[in-house]
């Protein structure tokens, strides 16, 4: 779709439209993930045959939020998944009514870590959302930020042989299979 028919689909629809909600729409509309094996389709606009868009049958999804920030959720897949998928005005992806991401590309990024990490079949598991009783773990384990990926919500750090994702204060921790001192990370 044009930039042209997406501003006119969310007019027809009595939708705001917001800059990030556009730019989201051109770049991933029609983006497929799977979650297992339910697919999950990416896009603001939907509808049984909502092109051509003439057919009047195209559908933006949106409600008002109980707070002043954000002020709208826009939903932003379609799949048999249980859970939810927005985006609020400012373009903040969600699932669940949950912050993830800064953005939809930031999101995208995330997923791209874990393929990298699983393609490399290098890699196990650790642990996965714990508390930790150490702070700054970047440093005592000797990581980078990868600042593609991270923002506000969401951090990611690496070296060579460690993945860390740290998300509403849980840390997630992903280590090559031939590092020495698992052992010493189970304790953190």
């Amino acid at each position: 779709m044009t930039e042209k028919e997406i501003r006119q689909t969310f007019i027809d629809n009595g939708a705001p439209i917001f800059e990030p909600l556009i730019e989201f729409q051109q770049a991933f509309g029609g983006y497929i993930f799977y979650a297992v094996l339910a697919p999950i389709k990416f896009s603001l606009i939907k509808g049984a045959g909502g092109y051509p868009v003439y057919s009047n049958t195209a559908v933006v999804e949106f409600e008002e939020s109980e707070f002043s920030s954000p002020k709208y959720f826009f939903d932003c897949a379609t799949t048999n998944y249980q859970m939810q998928f927005f985006l609020d005005e400012q373009g903040v992806y969600y699932e669940d009514y949950e912050p993830i991401a800064s953005s939809f590309s930031k999101s995208v990024e995330h997923l791209a870590l874990w393929d990298e990490m699983w393609e490399q079949n290098n890699f196990e598991l650790i642990f996965r959302d714990r508390s930790l009783k150490i702070e700054n773990i970047e440093k005592e384990l000797n990581l980078n930020l990868i600042s593609e990926a991270s923002d506000q919500y969401t951090l990611w750090f690496q070296n060579e042989e460690i993945y860390v994702k740290q998300w509403k204060g849980l840390t997630t921790l992903v280590a090559s299979k031939t590092y020495s001192r698992k052992e010493k990370l189970l304790t953190l």
